[in-house]
């Protein structure tokens, strides 16, 4: 079970409220000129409320807290956050972002989210360095960014193993008109800052990997389309040490096997996206498919994707959202007999093999009201069937080892959440 929230979140929510309504009334007031310097600042304060016995919703795997059964939760969903940037008359400019939100620790702190310089030498090519967002996030590069969304929160099916939204390294951007179209190439690479928080309090650190991608985007009018490929290597098997030595004690073949795949390095991964977004005068709709492959036990394997639509009516979007995460990896049965005495060392075995582990769905109805320029408030109802997820702390599974036959999960064997959260945003 999550640890319980600090007592002085009811407060810093209340200071996110405040802060975020004088930001709001002055965010834009310097970016409408031409000025070499200019600021913006963002938030949305959010609180979800659930009463599921035994589950803990969470918005991505990178966050220690969430909403407890039968509490209102201010951290799932809020963030504050602020922007600055910086240009010449030659085609260099810079942006400084950060953000407050609750991190892997369980805490409210600033985090640097952006911090790059932008050179264009022509209209056609933009080239970046720095902490840049990964932008695979269809409607934007940041998804901390509330007003930037129609939903409360991107689909956490897809986007929930995303414990950072950025990446230390440089890109490269080419656009082209395409008669009345726009195609827009980009490839990308760096390291990405990637931390777990896990149910027992414990963080896994994920963040020495190599990261590179490609992803070309197709602008046509009220539509944009994406394409995209990333392949991640994890360098380091520091986190599993533990766990493999122990395994490799025993002294039982298939243990050692499993040990050593632990251990093995690189650990790769390839993401794959795809998707369309649709946004006319009444009409909003998305639809998106993720695909995460993995050929090492501890990596994600799941076919993720979601379908959006909304339909606006003056200043208000009523929307519906159904969202899937499918696991189709297995974990590697260890090799030890069912005993009492070997219980936590295949207890741990299992979790190593697990940590991306999901499979859950999520149909979600919402309204969005714009009551003013740049600001919103949001209403949206989540009905969630989990099997086994790391999204969501769920202390109502079995033990990992009595699964560890069946990397399947079944319809049959799905639990409900119904999450019930409110926000209001603002950029």
């Amino acid at each position: 079970m999550s640890p319980r929230p600090h007592r002085h979140g009811t407060w810093g929510f209340a200071v996110l409220c405040a802060l975020l309504l004088g930001a709001g009334r002055g965010a834009h007031a310097d970016t409408l000129d031409n000025a070499p310097l200019r600021w913006n600042a963002f938030g949305t304060p959010g609180a979800v409320y659930q009463n599921s016995p035994g589950l803990v919703f969470r918005r991505d795997i990178g966050q220690r807290q969430g909403a407890r059964p039968g509490e209102v939760d201010f951290g799932t969903d809020s963030v504050l956050g602020a922007q600055l940037t910086g240009s010449t008359d030659f085609g260099l400019s810079a942006e400084v972002q950060g953000v407050t939100r609750r991190d892997a620790t369980g805490r409210w702190q600033p985090q640097l989210a952006r911090a790059f310089l932008r050179y264009e030498p022509s209209p056609a090519w933009m080239l970046r360095a720095g902490r840049i967002g990964l932008d695979l996030y269809l409607l934007g590069d940041a998804l901390d960014v509330g007003y930037a969304y129609l939903t409360m929160r991107p689909p956490p099916e897809v986007y929930g193993i995303l414990a950072n939204a950025e990446f230390d390294g440089a890109d490269a951007t080419y656009s082209r008109a395409l008669g009345a179209a726009l195609m827009r190439l980009r490839a990308f690479g760096g390291q990405i800052p990637f931390q777990i928080a896990t149910a027992g309090g414990g963080i896994i650190d994920l963040s020495n990997n190599d990261m590179f991608g490609l992803s070309a985007d197709y602008l046509d009018g009220n539509w944009d389309t994406r394409v995209a490929v990333v392949r991640l290597s994890e360098l380091s098997a520091t986190p599993f040490m533990r766990r493999a030595a122990e395994l490799r004690a025993t002294s039982v073949p298939q243990d050692a096997a499993l040990a050593g795949s632990l251990l093995h390095t690189p650990q790769i991964t390839y993401a794959a996206e795809a998707g369309t977004n649709y946004t006319g005068t009444h009409l909003r709709a998305t639809a998106m498919l993720v695909r995460f492959d993995s050929h090492d036990p501890v990596g994600p394997n799941e076919n993720t994707g979601y379908l959006r639509l909304g339909w606006r009516i003056r200043n208000v979007t009523p929307f519906v959202v159904f969202s899937v995460a499918e696991n189709f990896g297995h974990a590697r049965p260890s090799g030890l007999p069912p005993l009492p005495v070997f219980a936590q060392l295949i207890a741990g075995a299992a979790q190593a093999q697990t940590f991306f582990q999901t499979t859950q769905r999520d149909l979600s109805l919402g309204t969005r009201y714009d009551f003013a320029p740049h600001m919103d408030c949001k209403v949206q109802l989540d009905q969630v069937w989990l099997a086994h997820t790391a999204l969501i702390f769920d202390t109502n599974v079995p033990p990992p080892q009595s699964r560890l036959h069946d990397g399947r999960e079944h319809c049959d064997r799905f639990r409900i959440l119904t999450p019930c959260a409110c926000c209001l945003s603002c950029c």
